[in-house]
């Protein structure tokens, strides 16, 4: 079967691109290893905010939308101290929205393989010619194509069978990842009322190490609940122990779902697209690094690479140098706030309860000032100087130096991944040096152990 773009992954980034690609008229494939019933059933926290749809003006149904936040309320370990951040946000059901989206990209005539795994990756002159995927007790059946998206997850199928010398196969530490659980439950008794306006995020070293616990509201009536935890992969952690030990015994009542996962919290990869390959989602690791959160990220992402990609279509063929300012595109929309919070992230998973409870019951920080750093990436003047007074007049100067140093690193990657992002592929490996070598300096610096490479 021939296409002009094979896409492997229906979930919402590969669903995105596919309609962002079918839109302008191409031939699209799709390859999903689940049955078509069960695309958008995925294990997560389910909450995006609104600004993500905004900019790329995609407007969902109600029907998709479970509950609405007006912002995240952030607690302390003893549960006694908390701030707000502000900010709109749904509660997306993700079945319905997964649904939508596939219903959306077959309208547009899109062909969907569901069911299918990809087996194998024919590169022919030094680009991707075609790929072999299998039915699920069926056969196999080779889908080429001018141009290949890898939406496949956290695990990418597609990026693990590339060559190592392209680096778009980039390989992360797994301490870039953080492996989550949770619950969706009817519950015996509602949330309070003064909290279920929220999604609520609870910082606990103990309950979960290098992450956090969560308890985000789904429906109006306040008892049906998403509850969960990540915490940081470095093979001593078990979040399904940790959920069973802590939270289970504090949430009573049914279970709706239940499920775990492998959550990417790092920076982007260094490249979103290389020869005639793009890469969108948890396989270029398109998420917030100190939450987690993915799904409005991961549809910029699939926006920007796939119209870059229909660019390339209709000017005649599709490589790294055609296809180029889509990288810059997305450092400037999401990819430098990522590299920012990605040192943010390593200085928080140093961090103690101790540390937590003196920072929220000091008030160190005010929600505006987390907003700000939030959308930035960054610690701005006004955020650095309210901290800086506040820890010089409670008399913590080892904490205020962390924090300038911290800054310094953020500031560092944030000018790689944007004003200094490479305007050409040819200067990519020089750069991927200098980022690499700024976080493992800073990974040093504050003791943090990277952990291992991973092997896809």
């Amino acid at each position: 079967m021939k296409y002009d773009v094979v896409i492997v992954g229906a979930g919402v980034a590969g669903l995105e691109s596919a309609i962002v690609l079918a839109s302008k008229g191409f031939k699209v494939a799709v390859v999903e290893s689940k049955p078509a019933e069960k695309i958008g059933d995925k294990t997560c926290g389910d909450a995006i905010g609104i600004h993500h749809f905004e900019k790329i003006s995609l407007e969902i149904p109600s029907k998709v939308i479970d509950y609405k936040y007006r912002g995240v309320k952030i607690y302390s370990p003893s549960e006694k101290h908390g701030l707000i951040v502000p900010g709109e946000g749904v509660s997306v059901n993700r079945v319905r929205f997964g649904q939508w989206l596939l219903e959306e990209a077959l309208k547009k005539r899109v062909e969907l393989y569901d069911s299918y795994v990809l087996t194998d990756v024919i590169i022919k002159n030094d680009m991707v010619e075609e790929v072999r995927v299998k039915k699920v007790n069926g056969p196999v059946v080779e889908l080429k194509a001018n141009a290949f998206i890898d939406a496949s997850g956290a695990r990418p199928a597609l990026r693990s069978k590339l060559p190592d010398t392209w680096p778009i196969s980039d390989k992360p530490f797994t301490t870039d990842f953080n492996i989550a659980y949770r619950e969706v439950i009817r519950s015996v008794n509602p949330m309070p009322e003064e909290d279920s306006k929220y999604a609520l995020i609870y910082l606990n070293a103990e309950v979960a190490p290098g992450g956090y616990w969560w308890l985000f509201p789904k429906s109006d009536d306040r008892v049906v609940l998403n509850i969960g935890l990540g915490v940081v992969w470095n093979g001593v952690y078990n979040p399904r122990h940790n959920y069973e030990k802590y939270l289970k015994p504090r949430f009573r009542g049914d279970l709706i779902h239940a499920g775990g996962g492998i959550v990417p919290t790092r920076r982007p990869l260094p490249t979103l697209v290389w020869r005639n390959v793009g890469v969108v989602g948890d396989a270029a690791y398109t998420v917030n690094p100190v939450h987690g959160g993915g799904i409005g990220s991961s549809l910029e992402a699939a926006y920007i690479v796939s119209t870059y990609i229909g660019n390339g279509l209709e000017a005649g063929g599709v490589d790294e140098k055609k296809v180029w300012e889509a990288n810059i595109k997305y450092m400037q929309a999401y990819g430098a706030k990522q590299a920012g919070l990605d040192i943010l992230r390593m200085y928080l998973q140093k961090l103690s309860n101790d540390d937590f409870e003196w920072i929220l019951k000091n008030k160190i920080v005010d929600g505006s000032s987390v907003y700000d750093l939030g959308v930035k990436g960054e610690l701005g003047e006004k955020i650095l100087h309210t901290v800086s007074a506040m820890i010089k007049l409670l008399g913590k100067p080892s904490l205020l130096n962390q924090l300038r140093i911290m800054r310094s690193y953020m500031n560092r990657l944030i000018s790689l991944h944007s004003t200094e992002y490479p305007k050409s592929p040819e200067e990519l490996p020089k750069w991927m040096s200098l980022v690499e070598n700024i976080v493992e300096e800073y990974a040093r610096t504050i003791g943090f152990d990277r952990g291992q490479k991973v092997k896809w």
